[in-house]
């Protein structure tokens, strides 16, 4: 059979109105089902840093994923992270605010006990990330004070984590997590001695406890 006369027999047939209804009605209920587990988490964290030159102690903020699933099995969890981190100088003064917002997707498998939802999951992404100047930069570098520019590259990023999730309710629960992020952007400072630009282990160990919010579940 020629390769032309295959495409149309092909497109005919995924555009008949049974196909078409079928396939218009299959992307409903699996987006409708997705937006029924989307929900907000407001967490308060504790984010270790393995780098000496980055620091961070005890942190509150709000991220937003999907609500685990019912049933043992094979998960493809999304998320969305927005977190920051003390950018110190040689001489340990501080001197910027790197500011991180990742969007992830990976692969994972859940566990789940009456109200208890368990999950081990490795996730990748893509962070955008911004930094900012605060703290003595010129002390920082050991240079003449003067105006101080910080730049922080988008990076890509990988998350390996656990977790527990306790319904207290259908659409809200008390959770828990420890996960830890490898990432390393470049950062770029400049001085009035010049330019200095280098990559950053920026990577932490990272424990979370909150609540979470399912605002759509039915």
């Amino acid at each position: 059979m020629r390769l032309a006369t295959i495409v149309v027999l092909a497109s005919a047939l995924f555009t008949a109105p049974g196909v078409a209804e079928a396939r218009q009605q299959f992307l409903k209920d699996n987006v409708s089902r997705m937006v029924h587990r989307i929900g907000v988490h407001a967490n308060t964290s504790f984010r270790k840093p393995v780098d000496a030159d980055v620091t961070k102690g005890i942190t509150f903020g709000a991220s937003i994923g999907l609500r685990p699933g019912q049933t043992n099995g094979w998960k493809f969890p999304l998320g969305f992270a927005m977190y920051s981190e003390y950018l110190h100088g040689p001489t340990g003064q501080q001197f910027g605010v790197l500011r991180t917002r990742a969007l992830m997707a990976g692969i994972g498998y859940g566990w789940h006990v009456g109200r208890l939802s368990l999950g081990a999951s490795a996730q990748t992404g893509f962070s955008v990330n911004r930094a900012v100047a605060r703290g003595d930069a010129a002390d920082a570098f050991a240079v003449a004070a003067g105006g101080v520019a910080v730049h922080a590259g988008n990076a890509m990023l990988l998350r390996p984590q656990v977790k527990a999730e306790y319904f207290i309710t259908p659409r809200f629960t008390v959770r828990m997590s420890a996960d830890y992020v490898m990432m390393r952007p470049n950062i770029t400072v400049t001085t009035p001695a010049g330019v200095i630009g280098d990559r950053w282990n920026a990577s932490s160990v990272h424990a979370n406890i909150g609540i979470g919010v399912y605002p759509f579940h039915k």
